[in-house]
């Protein structure tokens, strides 16, 4: 919600004389009320820091899941939780009757968490690391 909305909530509070509006806009709510003594300017203020505090803890880093993208039995090559990686780099290998598939990174950031252990057989579509973007 971003600051021309909560002006615009404000004027339609004031024209229709309406006492009290309380809005939820995702994780944010916010309240207005009407009062004859206060002005536009004197709302919009508090409002808006309040707006901003709501909102900036409620922002995560971006994450990627990376997925198999076939079946068979996964070795891992460079997983170690916290170590950087770049789009294209290997972080393993799945073997399927013989053949090896390599499962690349889709971006870059940092690796938060592997999701399996080596070795251990994988299904298509399985979730197998977790990697904050930069």
């Amino acid at each position: 919600m971003e600051l021309k909305d909560i002006q615009e909530l404000m004027k339609v509070l004031k024209k229709e004389d309406i006492a009290e509006l309380k809005v939820r806009y995702g994780k944010v709510k916010l309240t207005l009320t009407n009062s004859e003594t206060t002005n536009i300017a004197n709302i919009v203020a508090p409002v808006t820091e309040k707006v901003e505090k709501e909102t900036l803890p409620a922002v995560l880093p971006a994450e990627e899941i990376i997925k198999s993208s076939n079946v068979g039995r996964i070795k891992l090559v460079s997983s170690k939780p916290g170590t950087l990686v770049k789009k294209g780099q290997v972080l393993a290998k799945i073997n399927t009757i013989g053949i090896d598939n390599d499962v690349k990174s889709n971006v870059n950031g940092i690796l938060k968490e592997v999701l399996v252990a080596d070795g251990s057989p994988v299904d298509f579509a399985k979730e197998l690391f977790k990697i904050e973007i930069n």
